[in-house]
C-alpha cells in the first residue's frame, strides 16, 4: 500500500528526481561543520514562530481593553495555550541569539565576499527586520513591561534632529501609546513584516543554492583565490553529498535547538517574563526599572553612556547601516582567509566584546 502511494507520487512530482537533484547532488564545502547549519535552525526557528503565532491570533484580541485579558484566557483556559504561549515568547528569543551566532560563523569566514554581497544583505535585513517583530510583539500581550518598553523605545527617535519626532509619532500613532499604537504594532507584526520576512528568506535561500555554500580558505586554500569576474558556483568537488552527511547535521542542530527550547520552557519558563508580564499595562504606573529585551540592552545602555542622545543615536544608527552594507565596506580582494587578516579579526572581536559588555551593563545598571 505504501509502495504503491510513493509510486503515485514519484509519477506525478518526479521525487526521486527533486531528492538526487537538490540533496544527493547537491554538494557541501569539505569540512563543513555543525555552525554552517545555523542559518537552517534559524529556518526552522521562524516556521515554528509562525505555527505559534497563528494559534495565539485564534484566541488573542488586539484591543485595549481585551489583549491582556484575552492572553490570560488563552495562558490559564485554553487546553495548551501556556505551551504556544511560552514556545513563541521563548522561541523570539532563542531565534534573535541563532541568527546572531550565524553572522558571526559567516564573519569570521569571510563569506560575505564578492560574489555573497547580496546575500549579506539580504540575510542583514532579514535580522532588522526580526528585531522589529520582536518590538512590535512586545506591545501586544498589553502587560506592564511591553507597555512601558514600547514607551521608551518611541521615545528614542524622537531625538534625532528633523526627523525624529516624525518617526516616533509614526510609531506610535499619537503623542503616546495607546489603542491606535497596539493596533499599529499588531498590523506590522502579524501581516506587514513577515510578508518581508519570507521574501527577503526566500531570495537568502535562492542564492545560496544558486551560489553553493562557501568553502573555508583554512580548509581549502584554493578558496582564498581572486573572485572570479563571472558568474561560477562553486562544485565542491572534495566536498560531500547534502543529503545525508550534511543534513545528519542540520538534524543534529535542530534537535539541539528545541532541547534548549523545552530546557528553558521546563526549568526557567518566566525567564523572558518578568513579573510586570502578570499586571495589564496602566499609563499612570510606571514601573521601577524599565529595560528593553536583552537583544537591545547594548544599543540601550550605549545611548544611556553618552551624554548627548543625538550622538548616541547616531552611533546606533550608522553601526546598523555598516552592518547592512559591510561587504562593500571590505570590498578590496584581501583574501578570504580571516587568519591573515588580523586587523579585520581584532576589529571583529573589539565590537563583539563590546557588545557582551554594553549588553551586561545594561542587564545590572
Amino acid at each position: 500500500m505504501w509502495g504503491q502511494i510513493l509510486h503515485w507520487i514519484e509519477v506525478r512530482i518526479g521525487l526521486e528526481e527533486l531528492v538526487n537533484k537538490h540533496l544527493r547532488q547537491f554538494k557541501t564545502p569539505k569540512g563543513a561543520t555543525f555552525w554552517s547549519t545555523l542559518g537552517f535552525v534559524a529556518l526552522i526557528a521562524f516556521i515554528l514562530q509562525a505555527v505559534t503565532g497563528i494559534m495565539l491570533l485564534l484566541y488573542y484580541i488586539p484591543h485595549p481593553e481585551h489583549a491582556f485579558k484575552s492572553m490570560q484566557t488563552i495562558t490559564n483556559e485554553i487546553p495548551f495555550g501556556w505551551l504556544f504561549r511560552l514556545i513563541h515568547n521563548v522561541g523570539g528569543n532563542i531565534i534573535v541569539a541563532v541568527i546572531i551566532m550565524h553572522m558571526i560563523h559567516v564573519f569570521l569566514r569571510v563569506s560575505y565576499k564578492k560574489p555573497r554581497e547580496i546575500t549579506w544583505v539580504s540575510g542583514a535585513l532579514m535580522f532588522l527586520l526580526v528585531l522589529l517583530a520582536c518590538i512590535t510583539g512586545q506591545l501586544l500581550p498589553w502587560h506592564q513591561t511591553g507597555f512601558w518598553q514600547t514607551t521608551v523605545t518611541s521615545t528614542i527617535p524622537s531625538f534625532l534632529p528633523v526627523i525624529g519626532e516624525g518617526i516616533s509619532s509614526y510609531m506610535r500613532g499619537g503623542e503616546s501609546v495607546t489603542g491606535i499604537t497596539l493596533s499599529r504594532y499588531f498590523s506590522f507584526h502579524v501581516v506587514i513584516l513577515p510578508v518581508f520576512i519570507v521574501g527577503f528568506m526566500i531570495l537568502h535561500v535562492l542564492l545560496i543554492r544558486r551560489q553553493g555554500l562557501s568553502t573555508s580558505p583554512a580548509i581549502e586554500p584554493g578558496a582564498d583565490a581572486s573572485p572570479p569576474e563571472e558568474f561560477r558556483r562553486e562544485p565542491h568537488l572534495e566536498g560531500q553529498p547534502c543529503f545525508p552527511h550534511f543534513s545528519v547535521k542540520r538534524s543534529f542542530m535542530v534537535m539541539l535547538y528545541f532541547t534548549v527550547l523545552f530546557f528553558i520552557l521546563t526549568f526557567f519558563p518566566n525567564l523572558f517574563l518578568p513579573a510586570e508580564a502578570n499586571i495589564q499595562a496602566d499609563p499612570l504606573l510606571t514601573p521601577e526599572a524599565i529595560r528593553p529585551a536583552w537583544y537591545f540592552l547594548a544599543p540601550y545602555q550605549l545611548i544611556k553612556t553618552i551624554p548627548n542622545d543625538v550622538m548616541g543615536i547616531s552611533l546606533v544608527v550608522i553601526f546598523s547601516l555598516v552592518l547592512l552594507f559591510w561587504p562593500f565596506f571590505d570590498a578590496k580582494d584581501a583574501g578570504r582567509n580571516i587568519r591573515k587578516r588580523p586587523m579585520l579579526l581584532s576589529l571583529g572581536l573589539i565590537v563583539l566584546a563590546l557588545w557582551v559588555i554594553f549588553t551586561i551593563w545594561g542587564m545590572y545598571s
